[in-house]
């Protein structure tokens, strides 16, 4: 009897911390993230990223506090070189992109400061034109609400004939869990279905071979 009660309760707790995934809301806060290829720029480390579940997207029952150290840490442990950019561009289809679409991230603070600067003049007033237009279009489909305290940018050219960026970066992006288990499961799905695509691909090939 004791052991039947035992067993209800982690089922009935696994079965609430299910839910209550299901309906949280994660945020991932990036804060004082600053990037520069200037040596002599003296940029803040002690950034951060933050995750946090909310419930309702009001009360937070979970959180993940990342800092500049950790960060490096687990980039060292990574091995980031040994990628195979080759193979992840030839596995890689657009129609994953469409997955994509259905985790709906919502941004519900933006501060970004751009100074970028290239070889040619005419490609660095481009290119500030395209990325001050990008945003500009995206924020009002993304953006919880449009309040200009919550959401600032600002893309500004260096004209120096020299390859330059400096990036201050502050954000907070909100995505639904139930969107990312949904995202997670197409893609194992259609794991599957390629690996048995594969596999019945090899069949047929030798199935009708002989010595």
């Amino acid at each position: 009897m004791v052991l039947v009660f035992i067993l209800l309760t982690i089922f009935i707790i696994l079965l609430t911390l299910v839910f209550a995934i299901l309906l949280s809301t994660l945020h991932i806060e990036i804060q004082n993230l600053a990037l520069t290829n200037r040596k002599e720029e003296k940029l803040n480390k002690n950034y951060a990223v933050v995750l946090s579940l909310y419930l309702g997207n009001k009360l937070k029952w979970m959180s993940f506090h990342l800092n500049s150290k950790k960060l490096r840490k687990a980039y060292s442990k990574m091995q980031l070189e040994k990628i195979d950019l080759k193979k992840i561009e030839k596995n890689f289809k657009w129609e994953n992109l469409k997955a994509i679409k259905i985790l709906q991230p919502k941004i519900s603070k933006l501060k970004l400061n751009m100074q970028l600067g290239l070889e040619d003049p005419m490609l660095t007033a481009f290119l500030v034109t395209i990325f001050s237009s990008f945003l500009s279009i995206l924020l009002p489909h993304v953006a919880i609400n449009m309040k200009k305290e919550h959401y600032n940018y600002t893309i500004e050219p260096i004209y120096q004939n020299k390859n330059i960026y400096k990036i201050q970066f502050n954000c907070i992006i909100q995505v639904k869990m139930v969107h990312i288990i949904n995202v997670i499961y197409i893609f194992l799905k259609k794991g599957r279905s390629d690996l048995n695509e594969r596999t019945t691909s090899n069949r047929r090939s030798y199935g009708y071979s002989y010595e």
